[in-house]
């Protein structure tokens, strides 16, 4: 049975309103509508939560987004084995400035293996980029997904061991970097 955004628990909203990393929760059924986002992902996106509740984000995709891009997000949530992943995006905010997202997914799971929500964790990379902030942005990654994997295991839900994906950010930023240079 799958958990209706109303339903999502408190120690999980309280985590998403502590943040400070823009985080968007997705429930796992249909399309995968957004259910939950916080005030960074407000900051980051220009969206809040009234108008992305029921929306999936590739509202966030621009005509210029690299299909591969698509590809590779859509390649994930379809792998029933895949638990976590990371994959830059272009997207575009509210007021139409492109940015390159770089999207730390995890999958949250019942302890039956169940798919309930997809949690995003995002940065802005081009930003990243000019300000210097690459290591600062993997250790609040880092706490952040610490805090929510309490805060999930606490609800009965299974977040998979995200400690390497973490390890190895600053790996992939520097070679995106490279790669876009």
């Amino acid at each position: 049975m799958q958990m209706p955004a109303a339903q999502i628990p408190d120690t999980l909203r309280a985590q998403f309103k502590k943040s400070q990393i823009a985080l968007s929760l997705a429930t796992a059924s249909g399309d995968m509508p957004l259910c939950l986002v916080n005030d960074g992902f407000k900051s980051l996106c220009g969206y809040g939560q009234d108008d992305v509740a029921g929306r999936n984000c590739r509202f966030l995709q621009t005509s210029r987004t690299p299909p591969e891009q698509v590809r590779a997000i859509r390649h994930f949530l379809n792998d029933d084995t895949a638990n976590d992943g990371r994959f830059p995006i272009l997207n575009q905010t509210r007021d139409g400035r492109d940015f390159m997202n770089l999207v730390f997914l995890s999958k949250l799971r019942r302890s039956s293996g169940e798919l309930v929500f997809v949690l995003a964790s995002q940065f802005d990379l081009d930003m990243a980029r000019r300000d210097g902030h690459q290591a600062d942005h993997d250790a609040k990654l880092a706490r952040n997904v610490s805090d929510v994997r309490r805060a999930a295991s606490q609800l009965g839900l299974i977040m998979a061991d995200s400690a390497e994906l973490i390890a190895r950010s600053i790996t992939t930023l520097a070679r995106i970097t490279i790669r876009d240079e």
